[in-house]
């Protein structure tokens, strides 16, 4: 365990697992969870190489700065304070961002474009959508004609993500179920999203979702100008597999989007080939990238 601090002193609570000496694989996780969320690619990538994981600010045991502290340039910034601390020098390192994760890491690209190359030989994208969140979830949708007035009450109500919440909520578990994951996923992630979720401080959960609710434009993902894999879930509703095919039309050098039978958690739901996709990318067993066409 090591800390890392952001460009404005927030401590980031990191982990790196594995040999020193092995090739770095940098894993980020989504909103309302912790670096626990990978902890079936940490203990089988381990064995090969060297998994860097930390929790977001007002995640997990990282510090939970005051609001106004939980935006786009915070994410990029602290995930570039995490790859500078823990990436030796003279290394690149495969890059995976689950949901915010992986807005963290566009938004890393943007706001850093000539840090990516030299501080990353790959990225893999998990789940995750380029931005316009509020218009493309698949649930609680209704008629499209009121997706004006949906997006307004969820503005206002956002600040009531960061109430205190009870730590264990039956109701919440069997929402996540319905919400965040595929029909055939085993019960043991409901029960894991929900321990995160009670663990994740009021001001992370607030800040970060007054965020996403008001992202109503698009991170450009071009900045990311390396070897590239995109991984949707099929029944995903939080990040439709469409989100995930405008982020691939974008990339310019994508090796492959891949689609698997999930909901959106697919390194929970399919750790078996989410884990495998990232063993790939860090051998460079996978195919040649190529120019994507929009």
């Amino acid at each position: 365990m090591t800390e890392v601090r952001g460009a404005d002193g927030t401590v980031l609570h990191t982990e790196i697992h594995g040999h020193p000496d092995a090739p770095t694989i940098v894993l980020t996780h989504g909103v309302l969870c912790d670096l626990a969320f990978w902890r079936k690619q940490i203990a089988d990538l381990s064995d090969e190489f060297r998994v860097v994981a930390f929790d977001h600010r007002g995640h997990g045991l990282s510090d939970q700065p005051a609001r106004g502290s939980y935006t786009l340039d915070h994410l990029a910034d602290d995930l570039h304070a995490v790859l500078t601390a823990t990436v030796p020098a003279g290394e690149q390192a495969v890059l995976a961002g689950h949901s915010l994760g992986g807005i963290a890491v566009m938004a890393w690209g943007a706001r850093y474009p000539d840090d990516v190359a030299r501080r990353v030989r790959s990225v893999a994208l998990v789940n995750t959508t380029p931005g316009e969140i509020l218009d493309n979830v698949h649930f609680l949708r209704g008629p499209r004609r009121l997706l004006g007035a949906r997006r307004r009450l969820a503005m206002t109500v956002a600040p009531l993500a960061g109430i205190p919440l009870p730590r264990r909520m039956p109701v919440r578990r069997r929402l996540l179920s319905h919400v965040a994951l595929g029909s055939t996923t085993v019960a043991s992630a409901g029960r894991e999203l929900d321990r995160m979720i009670g663990a994740t401080s009021p001001r992370g959960r607030g800040g970060y979702g007054g965020m996403l609710v008001n992202m109503v434009t698009s991170i450009d993902p071009s900045s990311l100008d390396v070897p590239a894999l995109v991984i949707a879930g099929r029944r995903d509703k939080i990040a439709p597999p469409a989100r995930s095919e405008i982020i691939a039309a974008r990339l310019p050098q994508l090796i492959d989007l891949r689609e698997y039978d999930t909901g959106h958690c697919g390194p929970l739901e399919c750790a078996d080939e989410v884990t495998a996709s990232l063993r790939a990318l860090g051998r460079g067993e996978l195919g040649q990238a190529g120019k994507a066409t929009a």
